[in-house]
């Protein structure tokens, strides 16, 4: 009895002593340099993870196989109605109700009213920009020619000299300011622009090109609006005339004749015609 009581504590002084020796680490054999180009070397794990993926695929094609060869040519069920295969890939398609002619109705209705409100507030930015733009249409599209006398005289001619100006506003056809205008306190040039051009007299010219881009900016901007108001206005319209086809009254879909001038195989828009009614 005392050797079988004894026995537990020699078996655990034995396993902590035999875990207090330093064992060599166990090491996977790696690749040898001469098939380094084929990649990692295959341990048991990857084989293990590679025959299950091949044997489940193995079984999966067996299945269908055997689904083939059992198939019945006359089945039918109501999922094969709403199914397909696109690009290899068997998918359901959803089961979408159809929205009753009011419910419609008062959708399209929705989205006329919020087309209308965008359309009204693109037309309230273009008239402030048209308004903060004087020359709407851009600069002058005629040519301003001066006739000088004598040859030797266009090789010493001063176009800012003869116009009064500076030189930086000599190029343009409108709004060009003379140099006692410029000179006057009444001309909008900033004050540090002012102060500067007493130093560097490029101080001008570098303020007169950020107007210049500033107002190159605001022209696209006031196109790209405009452009936008246009399809507002198309989709509007759009939307509208699918409104009115959704009310009671008889139509016929009719092609509008081609304008003078154009070809004669160009495709026309095509409008509905509602069958007059006499009204109460």
């Amino acid at each position: 009895s005392n050797v079988a009581s004894l026995l537990p504590s020699i078996y655990g002084a034995m396993s902590s002593l035999r875990n207090a020796i330093k064992r060599r680490p166990y090491k996977e054999r790696s690749q040898p340099k001469a098939r380094q180009h084929l990649g990692l070397l295959e341990k048991h794990k990857d084989y293990v993870l590679r025959a299950q993926d091949y044997n489940r695929k193995k079984a999966r094609i067996k299945s269908l196989r055997e689904k083939a060869a059992m198939r019945n040519p006359e089945e039918f069920y109501f999922g094969m109605v709403r199914s397909q295969t696109k690009d290899g890939v068997h998918t359901m398609s959803a089961d979408r109700e159809a929205v009753p002619t009011r419910a419609m109705r008062a959708l399209k209705a929705q989205d006329a009213a919020y087309l209308g409100t965008k359309h009204a507030i693109e037309t309230k930015r273009v008239e402030k920009l048209r308004a903060s733009l004087h020359d709407l249409d851009g600069e002058a599209q005629g040519t301003h020619t001066l006739f000088i006398d004598e040859d030797e005289e266009e090789d010493e001619f001063d176009v800012a000299a003869h116009f009064g100006t500076v030189p930086e506003l000599a190029h343009r056809r409108f709004n060009r300011l003379r140099t006692e205008d410029l000179a006057r306190e009444s001309v909008r040039v900033p004050k540090g622009v002012a102060a500067a051009m007493e130093q560097d007299p490029r101080a001008f010219s570098k303020w007169l090109g950020g107007v210049h881009k500033q107002r190159k900016s605001a022209y696209t901007e006031l196109e790209q609006r405009t452009q936008r108001k246009g399809k507002i206005s198309d989709q509007a319209a759009a939307v509208n005339q699918q409104l009115a086809l959704m009310g009671k009254g008889a139509k016929k879909k009719r092609k509008a004749s081609p304008l003078a001038g154009e070809a004669p195989g160009k495709p026309t828009k095509s409008f509905f015609k509602w069958k007059p009614e006499r009204k109460r």
